[in-house]
């Protein structure tokens, strides 16, 4: 057991938009400058807001917390587990505190992670044009769940010191719940936003000097040991975390600006059950890691990369000529992109990619699919058997185009067929987290097993 103070926190907000990332990556930048170890989580199926985590918390990762997916148990497991070694949890909510997969349920929400994880709630509020009507919001969150342990207020867009203390006299005489801290508006340090949501830690520019400024704009504007002590717990991290140092095969991760999607967890699992993971950039790379036995290829925004990914043809060589040899390729959203035959933008331009996927990925002006799905499997597969029921998780502004009958589909989606499948190549639009069934992962690493090809990369690719 971790032996030092430990102290926990979830960080909600009023609604999206209201600055939760904002604060959140502020307070981790704000501790880590004062030394403490931080460990990140972060509620709901989010890619980008993990990505901001790490570069804040490394070497730590943070970690999804979502009860769509995962059990109880796995939650309370994933949660304590990681606390090892760290000072504090900061867990980063989703949405509006109350928000979630039903307008009549807490089911989903942030609310409902706060209480599984018995975690004090800190309630973002933006600041801008209120005065003592900030008390009545802050009110009506607090009364509306009184079984949730709401503890604290952070006000954000605030217009100058003088603005917070009428908002804090305001809220704390009318609530008696504490303010602890603001921040001004601030266009330096926010991150712009595009189609699929904000830019990714491994794109963002200055990014470093952004989150070192989120961290020094607390100093004089956050009462940090009345929050040590509102989120002081008695949880302390699991010193023998599970290992599994019997590496029984090597998969190649695609990893960098155009694939960045993956839960963290997924890792965790694969690594568990016998992997070694070895990263690898579609973009930069020349050709694939030596000895690898299978591919893994996450979402992302490869589409804003088609340019590049289409003209590194010794990349392309080399995962075709893995492919040929046998080997296994598993793909999630960006990695069907990536595997098509071609890749269409808005305005029409084309880009041939590897071309293992038959059909072309076009790419739209609206959001084509967003949301949590129940799946079926169609097929047996590496990963798992025909009738397999699944959650997974779908967003993306392209169209899949390809003709019927070209191969054999993998999901059944509400009366619809999707994916592709052909024994090795499993790809699709769905994200699955494999900590819904960890038998996901020892099936991937068992498949490797018995399809095992070695590659070696040729000089013909370069």
């Amino acid at each position: 057991m971790n032996p030092r103070p430990f102290h926990a926190a979830m960080i909600a907000g009023t609604h999206s938009g209201v600055g939760k990332t904002t604060w959140s990556l502020a307070l981790m930048a704000f501790f880590r400058r004062k030394g403490l170890g931080v460990q990140p989580f972060k509620v709901g199926p989010d890619y980008i807001d993990p990505g901001f985590h790490d570069r804040v918390c490394r070497p730590r990762k943070s970690r999804n917390l979502d009860r769509f997916f995962l059990s109880e148990d796995y939650l309370r497991n994933c949660f304590e587990k990681n606390l090892s070694g760290a000072d504090l949890a900061l867990v980063e909510g989703v949405m509006g505190l109350f928000d979630g997969r039903s307008s009549l349920s807490e089911e989903g929400s942030t609310a409902e992670m706060a209480k599984l994880l018995g975690l004090p709630v800190f309630l973002v509020i933006d600041g801008a044009g209120l005065a003592r009507s900030a008390a009545a919001l802050v009110q009506g969150y607090h009364r509306f769940d009184a079984d949730l342990n709401l503890v604290g207020v952070f006000v954000n867009r605030v217009g100058s010191e003088g603005h917070f203390r009428l908002l804090r006299e305001a809220i704390e005489k009318e609530t008696g719940i504490p303010v602890l801290g603001w921040l001004p508006a601030d266009s330096v340090v926010s991150i712009p936003e595009r189609h699929l949501g904000l830019r990714t830690a491994l794109e963002e520019e200055a990014l470093e000097e952004k989150l070192a400024r989120l961290g020094r704009l607390l100093e004089g504007r956050f009462d940090v040991e009345r929050f040590l002590h509102l989120c002081k717990s008695r949880l302390a991290g699991r010193s023998n975390l599970p290992r599994n140092d019997n590496r029984q095969c090597r998969i190649g991760v695609a990893r960098d600006k155009a694939f960045s999607f993956y839960y963290e967890d997924n890792f965790d699992l694969l690594r568990e059950a016998g992997s070694e993971l070895v990263f690898f950039s579609p973009i930069s790379d020349v050709v694939l890691p030596e000895d690898l036995d299978a591919l893994y290829l996450g979402g992302g925004f490869p589409e804003l990369y088609a340019r590049e990914l289409a003209a590194n043809a010794s990349m392309k060589a080399s995962i075709q000529t893995f492919y040929e040899g046998g080997g296994i390729i598993y793909a999630e959203c960006g990695g069907l992109i990536y595997l098509a035959e071609f890749f269409m933008t808005e305005g029409g331009e084309e880009f041939p990619l590897i071309g293992l996927v038959p059909g072309r990925i076009r790419m739209t002006d609206r959001l084509q699919c967003f949301g949590y799905h129940e799946l079926e499997a169609l097929a047996d597969t590496f990963l798992f058997s025909k009738g397999k029921k699944l959650r997974s998780h779908e967003f993306h502004y392209s169209i899949w185009e390809v003709e019927k009958g070209r191969f054999k589909k993998l999901y059944a989606l509400g009366g619809k067929e999707q994916g592709f499948h052909d024994g090795q190549i499993l790809a699709s639009y769905q994200h699955l987290h494999f900590g819904q069934d960890p038998g996901l992962a020892q099936n991937f690493v068992q498949a490797v097993q018995k399809h095992r090809r070695r590659y070696v990369p040729s000089d013909s690719h370069l």
